[in-house]
């Protein structure tokens, strides 16, 4: 940090440690023990001995959105060379606030700086100060600064004699005394460096601190291994979001995410450029990436590398940005590199399959084709693809049997030792075929598509009480096309149970509140994204009713919110090795980090299609 920069803050201490002490003072009285030393007593007046770890979001209650906001302010003046409203951080080590400050970086893994001081304001300073002197200016203006306050910390623990111990790591911190090193959870989280035994992984580790993150440390020995003590710490963690206003961070993410149409947007446009970002020359996606890792699986699916083409078009329509419909197009191209004619023995009806590796053609395959050449088809006004849409449909009729159930596979191959039946193939190629007949008004499209949901309905959900149906969402929203398109009640009225049973599963309370919306234990993105593209459905379904959509929108907005919970934004991605790589991109779970492109693409459905409600309810208010 320049002399100049240094004086003007020192210039301001007067002022402001005056305050600070007051302040403290204050905080002493009304809060009790406040010492985050070895004594284990917390700041939030929990004593050491007991093993339970308070939850995060119940900490420090005083430090309220207002004071998160006004040290990010405060430190962003102090970090750009201003005076930053903080009173001058000396690092006292006697003082009884502990934070950390980190500067999120494009390419690489976060800055990180600790700071302590007998007032948050002079810790914050600390921190910054040190911050100051590793970043650079174009650091500065990037990236965004996260707080972390250290409130609670537990006693002394030691791993076992195989290295276990009781450290959550999604939300605990952890202190190494003989190292003098602490960790914040979303560090060990990102970087693997404690795995699901609560094993410290002292090679991970020492990889992480030699990145340049953190201030050089060394690290001497096997800490877990030899039995090192070790105390978890949670932390109140919060960060510049819009306008520099703070966003609170639960498990590194923000607990309540803002649910309007244009946070959907945004979050639909990061995603969109996920996919442009790993779609290769070839026209194949990078099927499945490992962030924590920075590396990728070998691993391929023609069924959703279908989906995520029809999800760009999608996204291309709302934003008109030509960028996601090219995308399209040049799946589609590579897509249809593995289309093939049927075998002789077949050949009385012409039409076209998806082969997938094992040479064997899926119905679903062939209907996901379709729907991503119809969706880029409405997107760009290319009709290039059409007559291929329609005898990939062929393929799908050729399929069905007589009484309207599909077939599930094509084999060009020898067939599969135990025959497969899929839940969501049918559903696919019910809403390809609708899709298509609205497109030419070929009969047959119709028919076929009908038969599909009368089998469906009649045979294979016949006599099902609503909490067993399957939540088949690729049904639902055929079901709503359907109804539409024929006024038949029966398809409404089967929607509307596959509604209430996805509504009736959802998680409305739990003891871990950011799993609000969610379904299965622990939950994953996909499935809530699936459900939601239902429910979006339904709420349409419902809506042309004149049926009450308001239960099916707050369901929606729930299952939102933990959507964009495991999205990969900056908040989130802060220290991995390559935070840009995936950014937008959309997680397995909030502690399994896998991102494949289907997750991407059920999640970018569902929250276009939430969008579009959100506004629709915006410009015709009930």
């Amino acid at each position: 940090m320049k002399r100049t920069q240094k004086r003007r803050i020192l210039g301001v201490v007067g002022v402001f440690l005056g305050l600070a002490i007051v302040g403290r003072h204050l905080a002493t009285r009304s809060q009790g023990p406040t010492s985050l030393g070895t004594s284990g007593t917390s700041r939030a007046g929990i004593s050491a001995k007991s093993a339970a770890a308070p939850d995060p979001a119940t900490l420090r209650p005083e430090i309220t959105d207002e004071r998160q906001t006004a040290l990010l302010r405060a430190a962003r003046s102090l970090l750009g060379g201003q005076d930053g409203g903080l009173p001058s951080g000396n690092n006292d080590k006697t003082g009884e606030e502990v934070v950390f400050v980190s500067l999120s970086r494009t390419d690489t893994t976060a800055l990180v700086a600790r700071g302590q001081g007998p007032t948050l304001d002079e810790a914050v300073a600390a921190a910054v100060t040190s911050l100051a002197s590793r970043a650079s200016p174009s650091e500065v203006r990037q990236g965004l600064i996260k707080i972390d306050v250290l409130a609670w910390q537990g006693p002394i623990e030691r791993f076992d004699a195989r290295g276990k111990s009781t450290i959550d790591r999604s939300l605990d911190g952890v202190l190494l005394p003989d190292t003098d090193l602490e960790l914040l959870p979303e560090e060990i989280l990102s970087r693997r460096l404690v795995d699901s035994s609560g094993d410290l992984q002292s090679g991970r580790l020492r990889r992480y601190l030699q990145e340049g993150g953190r201030p050089r440390r060394k690290l001497s020995g096997n800490p877990s291994k030899s039995g090192s003590p070790f105390r978890r710490l949670r932390f109140v963690s919060f960060m510049e979001g819009i306008n520099g206003r703070s966003q609170r961070l639960f498990r590194g993410n923000p607990l309540h995410p803002p649910i309007t149409p244009e946070s959907l947007l945004a979050a639909s446009r990061a995603g969109g450029e996920y996919l442009l970002r790993h779609h290769k020359a070839n026209g194949d996606f990078d099927y499945s990436y490992e962030p924590k890792k920075d590396t990728y699986n070998d691993d391929y699916n023609l069924l959703r590398h279908a989906g995520s083409c029809y999800a760009l078009s999608e996204l291309s329509r709302v934003t008109g940005d030509v960028r996601y419909v090219e995308s399209a197009r040049r799946g589609i191209e590579a897509l249809l590199t593995r289309s093939r004619a049927p075998l002789p023995k077949d050949g009385t009806d012409t039409f076209l399959s998806i082969v997938s590796p094992g040479e064997e053609a899926k119905l679903g395959g062939a209907a996901l084709g379709v729907l991503a050449i119809l969706g880029y088809q409405e997107a760009s006004g290319d009709r290039r693809f059409e007559e291929t849409a329609q005898d990939l449909a062929r393929f799908l009729v050729f399929q069905q049997e007589a009484d309207g159930h599909f077939r599930s596979k094509y084999f060009y191959g020898a067939p599969d030792p135990e025959p497969f039946e899929s839940i969501y193939y049918p559903g696919e190629a019910i809403l390809a075929l609708i899709r298509l007949h609205s497109l030419d008004n070929a009969p047959r499209w119709l028919e076929a598509a009908q038969k599909g949901a009368d089998w469906l309905i009649d045979v294979r959900d016949a006599d099902k009480a609503v909490s067993d149906l399957p939540h088949d969402h690729w049904l639902l929203m055929g079901l709503n096309e359907l109804q539409a398109r024929t006024g038949d009640e029966r398809y409404a009225a089967h929607g509307r149970k596959i509604a209430q049973a996805i509504v009736q599963a959802q998680r409305t309370t739990s003891p871990q509140r950011d799993w609000i919306g969610t379904f299965y234990d622990p939950p994953r993105s996909t499935p809530t994204a699936t459900r939601a593209e239902a429910l979006v459905a339904m709420t349409r379904l419902a809506t042309r009713a004149g049926a009450d959509p308001r239960p099916y929108v707050a369901a929606l907005e729930r299952m939102a919110s933990f959507q964009l919970r495991t999205q990969l934004r900056r908040e989130s991605s802060l220290y991995l090795p390559d935070p840009h790589r995936s950014d937008g991109g959309f997680r397995r779970s909030l502690t399994d980090w896998e991102v494949r492109i289907d997750y991407v693409q059920h999640n970018l459905s569902a929250l276009i299609g939430l969008r579009s409600i959100l506004l629709a309810q915006r410009s015709h208010p009930s």
